[in-house]
């Protein structure tokens, strides 16, 4: 495999890891500061299983990491960029629903094509 396929299946990972809601909603949470799977169980309403199976494909990611504090994990965002990036899909989406709702109003202007029906 070619340096360019190792880069671009490494964005995929990253891509994958962070298409799910739920995965999504962890990282907001992580984003106000650490917590510990009892707090995130609480927050997103998974159960702690649940929890534990998306925190560990973020941390196979490199999004999240673990800090051990006795028999507890503390869970944080290894970077800010984490954040950035989401908060820069963000950003597209919204650009996306802005040219869809002019599209629409555009298209809303348009006087419809009457085709006469002959039999």
């Amino acid at each position: 495999m070619n340096s360019e396929t190792v880069r671009f299946a490494l964005f995929a990972e990253v891509f994958a890891a962070l298409a799910h809601p739920k995965r999504l909603e962890i990282i907001h949470h992580l984003g106000e500061g650490q917590r510990n799977a009892g707090e995130l169980t609480e927050l997103t309403g998974m159960s702690k299983a649940n929890v534990s199976q998306h925190l560990n494909i973020l941390k196979a990611r490199g999004l999240v990491h673990c800090d051990k504090c006795g028999t507890f994990c503390n869970y944080r965002l290894t970077s800010p960029k984490v954040l950035e990036t989401c908060e820069i899909v963000r950003e597209l989406i919204l650009d996306q629903m802005q040219i869809t709702t002019r599209n629409q109003r555009e298209l809303s202007t348009v006087v419809p094509i009457r085709k006469e029906y002959r039999s």
